[in-house]
């Protein structure tokens, strides 16, 4: 069940689209919802155990469908790189935690009608939206890009079986011997917390899964700008509008919760 803040988010996102028809005649620079789905195994799998990094509030788990399927797919891809050998898996989720600054928390989602410290969270996000939303586009690109391009530079490609043994573990990088290593998740996670850590709205923010060129499963950040729907990704060093990358859809978290669907 979504609550008031999806709802608002997603009319949010309308009232941008379609202020940027007329500048994108002809394309659609916001990816379309399907239905809901189950979240990723691996997203799901995060948010049991790591709260801060999933940036939910433990009230949104019951969202996610704990207790049933989640999506099966394993977003292993780390596209062409040189095999890593690691120690066994680690007790922690990282050999020397990365000072990671603390995210956004959302309201809990309410059955029952919000009260006045739960609507002022939820005007406070839909004005920090709008605000982000209404800034200078290119002062935006710049940031996404700088941090794109830092993430994608400082972290090494490694897979999940490789660092802890799993076929499937979402985290940020792990640290190895003073470097950064992770597979394609880990980089978007990384992403995430930078630009939220820079101002960034939480509710701009989502996390999705393609399916590449190469038939890899692969998870990447997206981002929502007034021109639409842009990508951060760790095989490409510029921030990319969704529909100029060569990929297969698969589906998409509604930004800042616990809520998957599909691409339409």
């Amino acid at each position: 069940m979504f609550s008031t803040r999806n709802i608002i988010t997603g009319l949010v996102s309308t009232v941008a689209l379609m202020a940027s028809v007329s500048a994108h005649a002809g394309s659609m620079p916001f990816m379309p919802r399907g239905e809901g789905v189950g979240a990723p195994m691996g997203f799901a799998d995060l948010c049991r155990r790591d709260l801060a990094t999933c940036g939910l509030p433990s009230g949104q788990l019951a969202l996610m469908g704990l207790t049933t399927s989640s999506s099966p797919a394993l977003t292993s891809s780390v596209g062409a790189t040189t095999p890593h050998q690691f120690d066994a898996a680690p007790t922690s989720l990282n050999d020397e935690p990365l000072e990671a600054a603390a995210p956004t928390v959302l309201a809990e989602p309410a059955a029952a009608p919000l009260n006045a410290d739960m609507a002022n969270a939820e005007a406070a996000a839909v004005s920090a939206t709008l605000t982000w939303m209404g800034q200078g586009e290119r002062e935006q690109l710049k940031l996404l890009n700088r941090v794109n391009q830092a993430v994608n530079r400082d972290v090494k490609k490694a897979n999940d079986f490789d660092l802890y043994g799993q076929p499937e573990y979402w985290s940020l990088p792990r640290l190895v011997d003073g470097k950064l290593y992770g597979d394609c998740e880990d980089y978007a996670l990384e992403k995430r917390r930078q630009l939220i850590a820079a101002g960034v709205p939480e509710s701009a923010l989502s996390l999705a899964v393609a399916v590449t060129a190469r038939g890899e499963s692969h998870a990447v950040l997206m981002i929502s700008l007034k021109s639409g729907d842009w990508v951060l990704d760790n095989l490409t060093p510029w921030a990319t509008p969704w529909e100029d990358l060569n990929y297969r859809w698969v589906e998409r978290q509604v930004p800042g919760t616990a809520l998957w669907t599909s691409a339409a």
